[in-house]
């Protein structure tokens, strides 16, 4: 009676193509879960599309000169996700630098003391003055839509979002600049950082006018 005789390396086949389609499996889960996780990752560091203006307001007096952002298209923005950095160089060629954060110190405006608000805050009439409703106008806690406005409200609030110095008056009207160097004909760059992702949203050389 004849026996067939197995080579000794026909019992080693299966194993190894068992560990090959094992080997395959692991790699394409895991192909699978970075292209998922790299997915993740780029959808919540992605800037915001968005179209922004910026300008500076003469009032009726000089005082009432404003610093204003519209919101003109693009995604929303909630300021608590941005930066808005701000370079002025003065008639002697010294520069004030100055980040605005939503964990900035709130700032006077009005004449009176206790009315403080992080600027630039939410210019919306229909809920009231800022200066009564910090909570929702104040920068740093509210959502900036198509159409909105946020606004410095006076010189002295577009000086502090500058870092220029200034010194309140009593009466307040008699609040004046340190440094006389900012004025008509300034031109300040306004640069606007989406904290998130790192990239600048807003870039600018702002004329004063």
């Amino acid at each position: 009676m004849n026996s067939q005789r197995r080579k000794p390396y026909d019992t080693a086949v299966s194993p190894v193509v068992g560990v090959m389609l094992m080997l395959v499996v692991v790699i394409i889960i895991a192909a699978v879960l970075s292209a998922f996780a790299g997915g993740q990752a780029g959808s919540v560091n992605k800037p915001p599309t968005v179209s922004m203006e910026v300008w500076i307001e003469p009032g009726d007096t000089f005082a009432d000169t404003e610093m204003n952002f519209r919101h003109l298209g693009g995604d929303p923005i909630h300021t608590k996700d941005i930066q808005i950095i701000t370079s002025f160089r003065n008639s002697s060629g010294y520069v004030y630098r100055h980040i605005q954060t939503s964990s900035s110190d709130p700032s006077h405006m009005y004449s009176t003391a206790s009315n403080r608000n992080r600027l630039p805050y939410l210019a919306d009439i229909t809920t009231g003055r800022a200066a009564s409703n910090p909570d929702t106008k104040d920068y740093g806690n509210f959502t900036l839509n198509t159409g909105d406005v946020m606004t410095t409200n006076n010189l002295w609030g577009m000086a502090e979002l500058l870092g220029v110095p200034w010194t309140r008056g009593s009466p307040f009207s008699d609040s004046r600049l340190d440094d006389s160097s900012l004025k008509p004909g300034s031109i300040i760059e306004v640069r606007i950082l989406h904290n998130p992702s790192g990239k600048m949203i807003f870039e600018k050389d702002v004329v004063f006018r």
